[in-house]
């Protein structure tokens, strides 16, 4: 008796050939997921920089006590998280632009800030509350920070 030819093994595929319908969706949105990652990484460290700048720190003060801004929002005025703005420093001088919210019970509004140091105190050429909806701005320049 004659042993049959046994016909050639299949090829073996490896792990990715596989897997390949759920690999390919789970890299995906691995990528994604740790490009998103790095995106809000910086983006949290940009907005402490800037909500840990003496500049928005006294605004904020400013903000929360003028009567102005206390009878447009209500109390208490609460700090957005979404802070934008620019932070330039070249030698000894730096310059701070900033925008934040702020809300209250009785609305929301933005906070601008605009500054300059050299080191030994700020010079604040912009500081004022512009109440959401409306283009009233109230002035914090001239506002006593407590």
């Amino acid at each position: 008796m004659t042993a049959a030819a046994l016909p050639p093994p299949l090829p073996q595929r490896d792990w990715a050939q596989r897997n390949r319908y759920w690999f390919l969706p789970l890299l995906i949105m691995a990528s994604v997921g740790l490009l998103l990652g790095f995106v809000l990484g910086i983006g949290s460290l940009v907005i402490g920089q800037l909500k840990s700048s003496p500049a928005y720190i006294e605004g904020v003060k400013r903000a929360r006590a003028d009567p102005e801004v206390i009878a447009a929002l209500g109390q208490p005025i609460e700090e957005g998280w979404l802070v934008m703005g620019s932070f330039r420093q070249s030698n000894e001088e730096v310059d701070v632009t900033i925008n934040a919210p702020l809300s209250g019970p009785r609305g929301a509004a933005r906070l601008w800030v605009t500054g300059t140091t050299r080191g030994e105190g700020w010079a604040y050429t912009q500081m004022n509350v512009q109440l959401e909806g409306s283009q009233r701005k109230i002035d914090l320049l001239d506002a006593p920070a407590d």
